[in-house]
């Protein structure tokens, strides 16, 4: 390697370094990879059980990220059908398999923890001698993602934190705008059914009833092993791909998506359900009230919560322990409509 390149090098990672969020550190890391070794594809993959799952694509046309813009059957690759994700998953070592385009290159994140993803590049030259380097990026990824993930956590519950809630949810307003215009486009062209490739996304806010209660009864130790076990109940309930918040205290936020609208109240009463059979230790029963809401492409974070908070505070103004939705209550006459339709304002 020459002195331009050691320099390239360099800035290469001062520029990874600096990104302070994940989706801005993969998508730079496979930018600056696919700049120094010039390859043809370069993709970054997270395992989602067997599955693994795209995150970036990077080729000499353009870079895609994972939303709604991408088919899902590209998407989402099973690795006990891809020889090279299989392999690469079984030894923890680099994976090279002949292509049309010359050679596809598969190294595991990391190698020596639980496998969390894979890193897969397409070139045309020999990238044996650049092993060193990209196991040197994908070990400094997984080392800065380490930090990231821990910065966004709960300390008490491993839920995401409120502090990654609002990066999150303006990711999930801008992937709503996408999923929203590719709908239309399809409605511009043919006819849709109900529920063929839907994009519908929703907010919940869920809170534990009378939890002042079981702290003051009790302790806050057992009022501490009610949040953590609460949390679990959402692991168990939710999908892998949801987004988990501990939002404050006993509040918490699931960021979801369904492809048919209907889905989304089935969905949060399993999780209620849910609370309702655990059987909590020393506490008993514990019951939780959710109320949710549509996320709209064009509306702003704390429109999406307030009317989220709304459809909660009703629910638990009439008997907790239940799920309302904020569109339904006001379709019904439950609450006041409010003025302004925030809805149908473009903020983008």
């Amino acid at each position: 390697m020459n002195e331009l390149d050691h320099e390239k090098l360099l800035e290469s990672i001062a520029r990874l370094t600096e990104k302070r969020n994940r989706l801005s550190l993969e998508i730079c890391l496979t930018q600056t990879m696919f700049d120094l070794l010039e390859v043809e594809e370069i993709v970054l993959y997270r395992c989602e059980g067997d599955q693994a799952n795209l995150l970036v694509r990077i080729d000499h046309k353009n870079c895609w990220i994972r939303d709604s813009e991408i088919d899902e059957a590209d998407a989402e690759v099973s690795i006990n059908r891809d020889t090279g994700f299989l392999a690469c998953a079984h030894g923890r070592e680099m994976v090279i398999e002949s292509v049309t385009e010359g050679n596809r290159y598969t190294f595991p994140i990391p190698r020596q923890d639980p496998l969390v993803g894979f890193l897969r590049l397409v070139s045309a030259r020999d990238l044996r001698d650049d092993r060193r380097m990209i196991e040197g990026f994908v070990q400094i990824y997984w080392n800065y993602l380490k930090l990231i993930e821990d910065n966004e956590r709960d300390k008490l519950t491993g839920l995401l934190n409120r502090k990654a809630f609002d990066d999150k949810l303006m990711d999930i307003l801008q992937a709503s705008r996408r999923a929203t215009l590719a709908r239309a486009e399809r409605q511009h062209h043919v006819e849709r059914r109900d529920g063929d490739d839907g994009q519908y996304y929703w907010l919940a806010v869920l809170d534990i009833d009378f939890f002042k209660r079981i702290n003051d009864t009790y302790g806050h130790l057992y009022g501490d092993e009610v949040l953590i076990l609460i949390a679990n109940i959402m692991r168990r309930s939710f999908r892998r791909s949801d987004l988990l918040f501990r939002y404050g205290g006993e509040e918490f936020v699931v960021v979801f998506r369904t492809r048919i609208e209907a889905d989304a109240p089935l969905v949060l009463e399993r999780f209620r359900q849910n609370v309702e059979r655990y059987h909590f230790p020393q506490v008993g029963q514990v019951t939780a009230s959710v109320g949710y809401t549509q996320i709209l492409n064009s509306e702003a974070t704390t429109v999406v919560i307030t009317r989220a908070d709304k459809a909660l505070y009703y629910a638990k103004e009439h008997g907790r322990n239940q799920i309302r939705c904020y569109e339904t209550l006001i379709a019904d006459g439950a609450l006041a409509k409010p003025e302004g339709n925030f809805g149908d304002v473009e903020l983008f």
